[in-house]
């Protein structure tokens, strides 16, 4: 159960049982304890521990404590003793031994001290102040692993940051376009120049349409420090038509994504700090595991933003379009011209076949109707035209 679903703390439950709460609130919490299988098991374990307390007495000291009889001497020490706690020589004492303890171990407390702040608001003030009071060396520590530096303690980042540091951070694109005269041979030729670079086909297609030129589309990716060898090669396949090249500067997102995740990772560690050795209510400590969840999955994008960088970088994007060198030629079709006259013959005494069977078809089917409907119009039509040739005789 969440604080935000628990609206009663363990604190408010011993001020109810101990009737120190207003009566407002002790209503509230009365009613939620009700209903509250958590605040009712505490509610009895703390009326356990009352009970426990209640029945504890305190036994009569044995005889070997009781203090014996003091001599003389001691009466006289006892004097003093007594003068030396009267209000007016103990005031003055408590005064400076008061001053003295403050002196000795009030700046020690005040450096000691951790205030852990309540509310989802101060959440980010504290990480500010806390950052504001890291030790010089470890901010020095934290550009250095962010610029490349040998001194910087930053771990696995301050290995990727070191990389800007040798040179731009650059992602190059090609394209390229060529028609091939041996078209069946390039591809095993792109395999063997990729296997011969270290390299790796991204994606690849190939068209073959009837009556058109074939052509061939991949996307490369090939390491960027053998990139020259394997555009002199791919060269080769044929005569190049189309060529172009591009490179983008990331070095300046590269830093950027660095200094990012040197701050991450040391607010990931401070906050882990603060939850192991530093005590406090459950939502300040729920409030904390949420901003290190938080934080942990801003880590693990920007890692793996950083990783698919540095992928661009160390490997090259080629664009491949190789292209047949089309020949024109009569093309009669596959079948040879006597075995396309023959099927043509088919077809036609095929055509009148279904075209006869067809009209025989629909005069099966509607001549049934059409001789009914003549056989019951016979007998009316045959008096009409009688009556009319009646009408003309006379």
């Amino acid at each position: 159960m969440t604080v935000a679903e628990h609206a009663v703390n363990p604190e408010e439950v011993m001020a109810y049982l101990d009737g120190e709460l207003p009566a407002e609130r002790a209503v509230v919490v009365h009613a939620h304890m009700t209903s509250c299988d958590a605040c009712q098991r505490l509610a009895r374990e703390l009326r356990g521990v009352s009970r426990e307390v209640t029945r504890w007495s305190v036994e009569d000291a044995p005889a070997a404590f009781t203090a014996p009889l003091r001599p003389p001497s001691d009466v006289r020490s006892m004097r003093w003793f007594r003068f030396a706690w009267r209000p007016a020589v103990l005031a003055p004492a408590a005064a400076v031994a008061g001053v003295l303890l403050v002196a000795v171990f009030g700046p020690f407390r005040a450096a000691r001290s951790v205030e852990i702040p309540v509310g989802p608001d101060s959440m980010v003030q504290r990480l500010e102040e806390s950052r504001s009071r890291a030790p010089a060396r470890e901010r020095e520590g934290q550009m250095g692993a962010v610029m490349g530096r040998p001194d910087g303690n930053a771990g696995s980042v301050g290995a990727l940051a070191a990389e800007p540091s040798k040179g731009p951070m650059v992602t190059r694109t090609v394209t390229l376009r060529i028609v091939a005269k041996d078209f069946d041979s390039a591809r095993p030729a792109v395999d063997r120049i990729l296997r011969d670079v270290s390299g790796f086909v991204g994606q690849i297609s190939a068209s073959a349409a009837r009556g058109s030129a074939r052509s061939l589309t991949a996307t490369l990716r090939v390491p960027a420090d053998r990139l020259d060898a394997a555009l002199a090669a791919l060269k080769g396949l044929g005569q190049v038509v189309e060529e172009s090249q591009g490179g983008d500067d990331v070095t300046e997102q590269a830093v950027d994504l660095d200094a990012r995740l040197t701050n991450a990772r040391n607010t990931e560690k401070r906050l882990t700090d603060v939850l192991q050795h530093r005590t406090g209510k459950v939502g300040d400590v729920l409030e904390v595991e949420r901003e290190i969840a938080r934080v942990r999955g801003e880590i693990e994008r920007m890692d793996a933003e950083r990783k698919n960088l540095a992928r661009r970088v160390a490997y090259a994007t080629v664009t491949l379009e190789i292209l047949e060198e089309r020949r024109a030629d009569l093309d009669l079709g596959p079948l040879p011209v006597s075995r396309q006259f023959r099927n043509a013959i088919v077809d036609g005494f095929r055509g009148a076949f279904e075209s006869a069977l067809g009209l025989a078809l629909f005069g099966a089917r509607v001549g049934p109707a059409l001789l009914l409907w003549g056989l019951v119009l016979a007998w009316p039509v045959w008096l009409v035209r009688r009556r009319y040739r009646g009408s003309l005789r006379g």
